[in-house]
């Protein structure tokens, strides 16, 4: 796996914070292998072997090495209507928390 430049979004941070870190876990799916896509860059899923996207170190966000940025996985979704689900999804769960 690509070594990942992390790219930075305090608002990200702040907002959804940072994923929890499960030393030796092991990733069963990674987004590609659940159909997530990168919504600006659109390459193939695979490239010379290796995945294009991880799950990002922010919640809810997914890490496209190619862009070196985080997107809300929602975004990332090549199925228009479950990424509609999902935002709206997020945002009940936010409304829930105030």
């Amino acid at each position: 796996m690509k070594a990942k430049k992390y790219s930075k979004n305090k608002l990200a941070e702040k907002i959804v914070g940072k994923r929890k870190v499960i030393p030796n876990a092991v990733i069963f799916d990674e987004p590609c292998e659940l159909g997530y896509h990168c919504p600006v860059c659109k390459y193939k899923n695979i490239i010379k072997g290796e995945y294009e996207l991880s799950w990002s170190e922010y919640n809810g966000f997914i890490y496209c090495y190619v862009c070196n940025k985080d997107f809300p996985s929602a975004l990332c979704q090549p199925n228009i209507d479950k990424a509609i689900e999902i935002y709206l999804t997020c945002v009940l769960e936010a409304k829930k928390v105030k």
